[in-house]
């Protein structure tokens, strides 16, 4: 009976990261047409983050000081502000396909020429389908004619370095093995000891001009659910289900996001975005199953 309900919290718990992580892209993208700047955005990430952050801090062992500024760097100020500019100028779909989809080929690819890691030939089979759902998102961003091709190009380049960043930042994670929270407090801490003065003292911001329900939507999503909610309940769905069923069920993300964009922020799917989703989608649970124990990160 202990063990049932053990499983049942673990199912919950991975059925509201699924979400958590689905709205992530809806809510990145709905601020990237918001007033605010991509820089805010990433201000109230970091900012109410580090909040939380410090009521976390004495409960916590903490990386060495190198080996935090080099997750802060990677799992922190280089994924965000790439992704948050990449939501200013290409669709949900796009993102969809570029950082959750296009993750495990980042991050195989970097392992492969940092640590000489060569994937199996399962792996090579699924790191192939998510190439060519790659492939297929960036045909789809030629067919819009010249003037939308340039801004989305930039906006995929953007989701590709910010899926790289964090490809780099789990790989980092596995040589500098540390507890979920423990690294998330690491990351947020030295990310707004860096970024914070820098966006205050230099970078372009609205925040003044924003309506107070948009920053609140942002501050609380990007600070709180996304940073601490989703990391702990992934973490507790890992421990009660295994990291191979909750990597399966993760690959699914990046089809619900898009789909979701439909309705929610009036973004319709081309053929090519779906079909670039589909193989993303394959290649992603085909990874998951020829990886055993390997989880994706957020």
């Amino acid at each position: 009976m202990p063990q049932q309900r053990a499983s049942r919290a673990g199912w919950l718990g991975v059925l509201v990261t699924i979400c958590i992580w689905t709205g992530f892209i809806l809510v990145s993208r709905h601020g990237g047409k918001s007033a605010l700047t991509g820089w805010d955005i990433t201000g109230l990430r970091f900012g109410v983050g580090a909040l939380i952050s410090l009521f976390f801090l004495p409960r916590v062992s903490l990386p060495p000081l190198r080996v935090s500024a080099l997750f802060a760097v990677f799992g922190g100020i280089g994924y965000a502000v790439a992704v948050y500019a990449g939501f200013r100028l290409a669709p949900a779909a796009h993102a969809s396909v570029l950082l959750p989809g296009s993750l495990p080929f980042a991050t195989a690819v970097i392992a492969w020429l940092w640590l000489g890691q060569k994937p199996s030939r399962p792996q090579r089979i699924a790191l192939a389908l998510v190439f060519a759902g790659i492939l297929l998102t960036a045909a789809d961003t030629f067919s819009h004619g010249p003037r939308l091709t340039g801004r989305q190009l930039l906006g995929d380049a953007l989701f590709l370095c910010g899926s790289s960043s964090w490809a780099t930042f789990t790989l980092l994670l596995r040589r500098h093995p540390a507890p979920p929270l423990a690294a998330t407090v690491a990351i947020t801490l030295g990310s707004a000891a860096a970024y914070l003065p820098l966006w205050l003292l230099f970078l372009p911001s609205t925040l003044a001009q924003a309506p107070v329900a948009e920053i609140a939507l942002q501050a609380a999503y990007q600070g709180v659910l996304v940073v601490f909610v989703a990391m702990i309940l992934y973490a507790f769905a890992v421990r009660q289900l295994g990291p191979q069923t909750v990597a399966l069920l993760m690959a699914f993300v990046p089809g619900l996001s898009a789909l979701a964009a439909v309705p929610i922020l009036g973004e319709p799917l081309s053929l090519l975005s779906l079909a670039g989703l589909a193989a993303v989608t394959f290649g992603a649970v085909l990874g998951a199953r020829a990886t055993p124990g390997a989880g994706p990160a957020r």
